[in-house]
């Protein structure tokens, strides 16, 4: 059932980052255009659902050492990853949402090879 949950915090994260993603990508093209609060609200869903992923990984591991120690070192370079997104959010601001959805679209690819390392160790 863990494994249920690893997998589910994982892909919502992998789809959110991409819809993100590609939202922002659109919004740099001015295909459309929105709201800097909404967009504020999408940066923090987008980020807020990495995190929790993190985190989870982070409680369960404490409680359970088999979800592989490859795994773990991917969530903590997701964790860097979000730490340097934070401190260089506001030279970020020049280009908004190239830098964002490019972010995005990192942090969806690392998602993706952290679901791939699930149950793996060095």
């Amino acid at each position: 059932m863990e494994d249920l949950y690893f997998k589910l915090t994982i892909l919502i994260s992998i789809y959110t980052n991409a819809i993100a993603s590609i939202f922002f990508i659109l919004i740099s093209l001015k295909l459309f255009s929105i709201k800097e609060k909404l967009s504020n609200y999408i940066i923090f869903l987008s980020t807020g659902t990495v995190l929790f992923q993190v985190l989870y990984t982070i409680y369960q591991y404490t409680q359970n050492s088999e979800i592989g120690s490859l795994f773990m070192f991917y969530n903590m370079i997701n964790l860097f990853i979000l730490t340097f997104l934070y401190i260089y959010r506001n030279d970020m601001k020049i280009k908004f949402y190239p830098y964002w959805s490019f972010a995005f679209l990192f942090l969806m690819g690392m998602e993706i090879r952290t679901y791939q390392t699930f149950g793996l160790g060095f």
